[in-house]
């Protein structure tokens, strides 16, 4: 059993923690914080958190660091083992089930969203997409950030509320699966990600739907590559420190 150890500096400054003049507010930092930890993997699945450790990392009392556990496991990041919370890890069926379920519906909202992105929206994203130049040298957040910027803007412009959010929770658990960005899919992802915005932009649905579905399918394909031994992991920036302070 894993439990979660860190030696870094509070998230949040007095000032920051004073400048919240509520509980709510102050839950609010506290899951927004954990969540990320959760998504850049110093929380991996399986870990034990506890309330004590968590709020002297993110310079806040333990009640609203409680709450925020407790929305947590609500919303299914976490579960209950008798009295302890534990990290919900995804399994590799998981993570295949939730990529079938994304072609699908990702699929579908690039073809609604077509012609429906206004020229400032894709000269932002492709800017985004073409700021990325070397892999080495763009971190897990903005990866991620960039990755969300494409396909949360074409979930929205889809028009269809309820499938966006879908998309949303989906890439959520996608990215709660733990492995670190696959190297040798940096560039052909990049170039998968402007010719679905080609296709967006030309307003041909049946393209744009056939483009995030290919992209979506060699996204699967590169995890079980790398899982098969046959891609190189990349190494983590950001170690986690466990309780011996030895890194994992």
């Amino acid at each position: 059993m894993r439990v979660w150890y860190t030696k870094s500096m509070p998230m949040f400054s007095p000032t920051e923690t004073a400048a919240a003049l509520d509980d709510g507010s102050l839950s609010e930092r506290a899951m927004t914080a954990i969540r990320r930890m959760i998504f850049s993997g110093d929380l991996p699945g399986g870990t034990v958190v506890q309330d004590r450790k968590l709020a002297e990392q993110l310079g806040l009392s333990r009640t609203p660091v409680r709450e925020a556990l407790g929305r947590l496991a609500g919303e299914g990041y976490l579960r209950r083992d008798g009295r302890l919370l534990t990290v919900q890890g995804v399994s590799v069926e998981d993570v295949m089930e939730i990529l079938a379920t994304r072609r699908a519906l990702e699929g579908e909202t690039a073809r609604l969203a077509a012609g429906r992105l206004s020229p400032e929206q894709l000269a932002a994203i492709r800017g985004a997409i073409e700021g990325m130049v070397e892999p080495r040298a763009v971190s897990h957040d903005r990866h991620w950030s960039v990755d969300d910027l494409v396909h949360l803007s074409i979930a929205e412009a889809s028009g269809n509320r309820l499938m966006a959010r879908l998309v949303k929770e989906l890439r959520e658990r996608t990215r709660m699966f733990g492995l670190s960005r696959i190297p040798r899919r940096f560039d052909p992802g990049k170039g998968e990600h402007l010719a679905i915005l080609s296709a967006i932009e030309r307003a041909d649905g049946a393209a744009a739907a056939e483009a995030m579905r290919r992209h979506i399918d060699n996204a699967r394909q590169g995890i079980l590559d790398l899982l098969a031994g046959t891609l190189p992991r990349e190494p983590d920036p950001n170690p986690v420190i466990s309780v011996s302070g030895t890194r994992t």
